[in-house]
């Protein structure tokens, strides 16, 4: 506290006429609120264009979509891959809001986390396949690097998954390199199986009904769950809340 009294700031020195730097800043603030704007406009349409035309749209096509000209949308994005970019970044996101309000650690067990998870993202799928086939199936050299960004930011969900798992078991003091090396496993398999669910094709049926796959890749990333817990010599009860699902006297080994 004394140190506080003690560091009081000076007053700043006068500066002889007016500040013009104020209304720049208040300036470049609306600028960058525009453009966060455009962006995310920009973003919409292009998530509407390959909902409607499929994955292998041009840059032409999204301008055309969004009812601007092209060049605009390179005022705003540096190339297609940033594009591709922002839209894999909104997929993320749209992920992120579905999974973490539908599930409740306290009181879901294990099993019902997972199911739920499965379920909200195989919803957006559903959605938007031919968006998320930009991803996971690499339609383009263009959109390469935003793909590769894109997968890390999604494994990104299935590694927070595994840290609320680590979280909620803490106490174990659990191998976290072997729930991380868990986490890769269960979304490359992920991937791996909504590639195959929903075809290479736009025009490709589903594998399988909606419902039956969320089932069964439920029962894969239970799968990956339970073979890590068994490696680390837990006993899992999966139908317990993740804190009531290992026993006191599980330990790891």
């Amino acid at each position: 506290m004394v140190l506080d009294v003690v560091r009081i700031p000076r007053p700043p020195i006068p500066h002889p006429g007016p500040k013009p730097a104020v209304k720049v800043d208040a300036r470049s603030e609306r600028w960058r609120e525009h453009r966060k704007k455009v962006r995310s406009e920009i973003v919409d349409a292009a998530f509407r264009a390959i909902d409607r035309l499929g994955p292998d749209l041009s840059v032409r096509e999204v301008a055309e979509e969004a009812g601007t000209a092209k060049p605009k949308i390179y005022r705003h994005f540096t190339d297609k891959s940033d594009l591709f970019q922002a839209i894999g970044e909104r997929l993320r996101d749209m992920l992120w809001a579905a999974i973490f309000p539908s599930i409740d650690l306290a009181t879901d067990s294990a099993r019902e986390v997972i199911r739920r998870s499965v379920e909200e993202y195989v919803s957006l799928i559903d959605k938007h396949p031919n968006v998320v086939r930009v991803f996971i199936q690499d339609r383009s050299a263009a959109t390469s690097q935003s793909t590769v960004r894109t997968l890390n930011e999604g494994r990104e969900i299935t590694l927070a998954m595994a840290d609320m798992f680590d979280n909620e078991l803490r106490d174990m003091e659990l191998d976290h390199a072997a729930l991380e090396l868990a986490a890769h496993a269960a979304f490359g398999s992920a991937a791996s199986a909504t590639g195959w669910w929903l075809g290479s094709d736009i025009n490709s049926p589903r594998r399988m009904p909606r419902d039956k796959f969320v089932e069964q890749l439920t029962t894969i990333m239970m799968g990956v769950i339970s073979g890590t817990a068994e490696m680390l010599g837990i006993k899992l009860d999966p139908d317990q809340p993740i804190h009531n699902a290992v026993p006191s006297d599980s330990a790891a080994s």
